[in-house]
């Protein structure tokens, strides 16, 4: 297969840039001939705890800025066209994340290249990705509504009776608050349904059991589903079983309504 050019940034913990100590914490490779952008993140900082102390940095802060780039590459990977596009991106990292600046590199398959990168000068596990779909219509505006103060980024809410916490990564307020949930349901039946089980009972409890000050709460599911097989009729259990408990789910040819829904209703 022919090589390709490419570039890559490592994602560097520099919590003191005087006194030029880093440590790197991730790797991003760039390959415009493929179309391809993707960042690998550790999923540990015992590397950044080794550096300063564990008590020398925010565990919080840290896991934050590694996911604030991810989303960023994806949110605004359009941006991302040339060498110098990708410069101009790195250049701009301010806070404890830096990133170097961009590298040449041979590239034959860039995902496997990317796993390669990420081993040889990051090492360890890469940071865990959420079972969940990515929907960039609902990603471009829920962090453009953020912005405006009428939605909420990465909330973690409370299921009652459980006592469990449940991630979603976008809410907003219509009278009520909606916390939306892209999931991506695996290609095994049992575990999928598992899955849509949970968010169910999750979405029911919620529905039912509030207080004043939290105010009335409803679980909003964006589906997809892994190519398989039976994927027609895995789609038909997950959406019915969620209806069951009465949580919303939102088709994919129905986002862009939804998107103008949340639009026209987010306040």
């Amino acid at each position: 297969m022919a090589t390709k050019r490419g570039y890559y940034s490592l994602v560097q913990f520099s919590p003191n840039p005087s006194r030029a100590e880093s440590v790197n914490l991730g790797v991003i490779l760039f390959c415009p001939d493929a179309g391809f952008l993707e960042a690998r993140m550790s999923a540990a900082n015992r590397r950044a705890a080794k550096l300063v102390g564990r008590g020398g940095y925010d565990a919080t802060e840290l896991n934050a800025a590694k996911r604030a780039i991810e989303r960023r590459l994806h949110v605004d990977r359009a941006a991302f066209q040339t060498r110098e596009g990708f410069q101009r991106f790195a250049e701009t990292r301010a806070n404890i994340l830096k990133l170097t600046e961009p590298r040449p590199v041979k590239v034959v398959e860039p995902g496997s290249k990317l796993e390669q990168l990420f081993q040889e000068l990051v090492g360890g596990r890469t940071r865990a990705r959420r079972d969940k779909a990515v929907i960039p219509q609902l990603d471009e505006l829920f962090h453009r509504l953020e912005h405006e103060n009428r939605a909420q980024l990465n909330v973690t809410v409370m299921v009652p009776i459980e006592d469990r916490p449940l991630y979603v990564p976008y809410a907003y307020r219509n009278g009520e608050l909606n916390l939306v949930r892209p999931q991506l349901f695996p290609n095994q039946a049992a575990t999928a349904v598992r899955i849509a089980g949970q968010l169910a009972l999750a979405g029911d409890l919620l529905q039912r059991h509030h207080d004043d000050q939290a105010g009335a709460r409803r679980l909003i599911v964006v589906p997809s589903f892994k190519p398989s097989t039976n994927g027609q009729e895995l789609k038909g259990r997950v959406v019915e079983l969620l209806g069951e408990y009465k949580v919303k789910s939102i088709a994919e040819d129905e986002v862009s309504a939804f998107v103008a829904q949340v639009e026209q209703e987010a306040h």
